[in-house]
């Protein structure tokens, strides 16, 4: 993929991710059926993904992805991103994404990310890889 296509494919999937409005077969579009996302740690396969999404979508309100730094060679990408939240209370939460992308085709395959919380509550410090509601 050219720098332009693997940019859109990556805004246009966090856009879907922080919409809470996104239905989750509407992420086929952006992941292959094999994905994987390892994340502070933890191991998330695709059907995982889909339960960190609902989960995010019953803890927060709204989100927004802005990234600092993108590079890629078109097989693979990084980025540092803030991800911003508010949860339903009004509380707002800012975390500072490095994230290592591979793609298949014109799909995410992998992703491997640290999340750190800049602002926020000690028990959102999981919110990057959360399955469960709370």
């Amino acid at each position: 993929m050219t720098r332009d296509e693997t940019y859109n494919l990556l805004h246009r999937m966090f856009a879907a991710f922080t919409d809470p409005r996104t239905a989750p077969e509407d992420f086929a579009e952006f992941l292959t059926p094999d994905y994987v996302q390892r994340v502070d740690g933890k191991h998330l396969g695709y059907s995982e993904f889909l339960k960190h999404h609902q989960s995010l979508k019953e803890n927060i309100s709204s989100g927004s992805i802005r990234f600092e730094h993108f590079v890629t060679d078109g097989i693979s990408a990084a980025t540092v991103h803030i991800a911003e939240a508010v949860k339903p209370t009004g509380e707002r939460m800012r975390f500072k994404v490095i994230a290592y992308y591979q793609f298949h085709g014109k799909r995410v395959c992998m992703v491997d990310e640290l999340t750190y919380m800049l602002k926020g509550e000690p028990e959102d410090l999981d919110l990057g890889s959360r399955v469960q509601p709370r």
